[in-house]
Formats: structure tokens, sequence, C-alpha cells
């Protein structure tokens, strides 16, 4: 991506956010503010709701109150789809990349959202499917060596560690250059080197072009990537503010900071 080109990301943001599920309400009046440039942490112990407000942000779920706003954009009544098409990307606790397909193959997964060729394109050697296809391998490739694992690229994802796999399924959720992206819990499984490879990733993908979300339970990871980290109990916003204001909060240590449970 041409970063002097680009144009800088909207915010995200989340005004008197309330879910409920029958009479068990899971967020309540949740407001907060996600700015491009920074990464923004999400923590909190079980039951806290950070994945049920990550399912309201990308569409998964409705909530009964409140708006989402990516800039000027209303999004609360805007389906999974339509969000993916305004730049929202996400991951998911558990690595699913297909064994099938090589490392790289799975990386250009990401970009079927954008591709015009059709399908009699995949079939037939027709000048249009065949750019589309070698311009879509640079771009994961691009997305794959930002994360420090071009080599493994035409290996199979049953040939690599959790680490790595991680990462590649990360270069998928960035190769097509959202413009908001939800990691849930990318630290999940991961040794201590492999901790600090995907600290090191994560570092990398700060951009004005960029909101990055983290829901995480690894506190290191959190205190050392976030340059806001926002703190959820019981369906509510405990504390707000940078990893040293968020350490030094009594509230904060009682509820979660002492306890080593999450979500």
């Amino acid at each position: 991506m041409n970063l002097a080109l680009a144009q800088d990301a909207p915010p995200l943001r989340v005004e008197d956010l309330s879910l409920s599920f029958g009479g068990n309400q899971v967020l309540h009046d949740i407001s907060l503010h996600f700015r491009p440039g920074e990464i923004t942490g999400l923590i909190g112990p079980n039951g806290a709701g950070k994945t049920s407000f990550f399912n309201c942000l990308t569409g998964l779920y409705s909530p009964q109150k409140g708006h989402i706003l990516l800039g000027d954009a209303r999004l609360e009544h805007t389906a999974p789809t339509e969000r993916a098409a305004l730049g929202f990307s996400r991951s998911f606790q558990h690595v699913a990349l297909c064994p099938e397909l090589s490392v790289i193959e799975n990386v250009m997964v990401g970009l079927d959202r954008q591709s015009k060729a059709g399908w009699i394109d995949a079939f037939l050697p027709l000048t249009r499917g065949r750019a589309e296809r070698q311009n879509n391998r640079a771009l994961a490739l691009e997305a794959l060596t930002r994360l420090g694992i071009a080599q493994q690229a035409y290996e199979s994802p049953t040939q690599l560690p959790p680490g790595m796999l991680r990462l590649a399924e990360i270069a998928r959720a960035i190769v097509g250059e959202p413009r908001v992206l939800l990691l849930d819990e990318p630290a999940a499984g991961l040794n201590s080197v492999e901790t600090h490879d995907l600290s090191v990733a994560l570092k990398s993908l700060r951009s004005p072009q960029l909101v990055l979300v983290v829901v995480e339970h690894d506190m290191d990871l959190i205190m050392d990537v976030c340059d806001t980290i926002h703190v959820l109990n019981v369906g509510r916003v405990l504390a707000s503010g940078d990893p040293s204001h968020i350490q030094a909060n009594p509230e904060v240590v009682r509820v979660y900071l002492g306890d080593d449970d999450d979500e």
C-alpha cells in the first residue's frame, strides 16, 4: 500500500450500546472511541462481554440500543457482508486455515470479496482472471512479508507451528487493506517466543489507515503493544486509559489484573 497516497481511516465510535438475550443483558450502555493509528486493547474477566461486543461491531449480533459509527456512517443496521465491504476485517480465537491450500493461497482468500473475475475465469485461461490471480498473489506475498513469514508462503499450514499459523491468519485479515481490524485473542495457545513475534507483528500494523482493536488475555502482550486499553466488567466499561493508568487503577486490579481468568 502506498501510505503517502492512502487516506486516513475514520474513527470507529460506539455510543450507548446495549445488548441482551431474553432477560439477560450482556452489554450496558457501552460508549467507546477507537482511533486510527493506535492499537486499542479490550480486556476483562470471564463474562465481561468482550466477544459479544466484537460480534456487535461486525454485525453478527444486533444491539437493542445504541449506535455504531465508522466516521459519519451509521452501521448498527448494516449486514456483516456490507461491513466487510466498508473495510471491517476480523480474526477469531481459533485459527481456521484450509489445510489443502498453501499459506499464500490461504491469504489470497482474504481478497475474494474484492475480486472482479467471475467463475468462468476460474476454469478458463482468460487474461483477466490470470492477471487478477497474479496480482492477488503479489498482494498476499506482501502481507506475509510485512508479518515476517514470507519464507513460509508456499508451505502447507499443517507444517507450521501455532505462532506462524496465527501470523498467516492475520496476513489474510490485512491483505485487503481493511480500515478496521478486530483481533480476538491472537496470542491464544502461543508460547513466549511466539507471543514476542506476535507483539512485533502487531506493532508493525500500527497505521493512520487502520483502526486496530485487540481482545486478549495475555496482559504482558496488551501492556506492551496497546496505546489505549478499555476494561469491561459484567457488560460495563470499568476503566479506560493508557497501560500505566490501567495498571494503577485499583478497581481494575481488584476485578481483573489480580486474577488469571479471562473470557
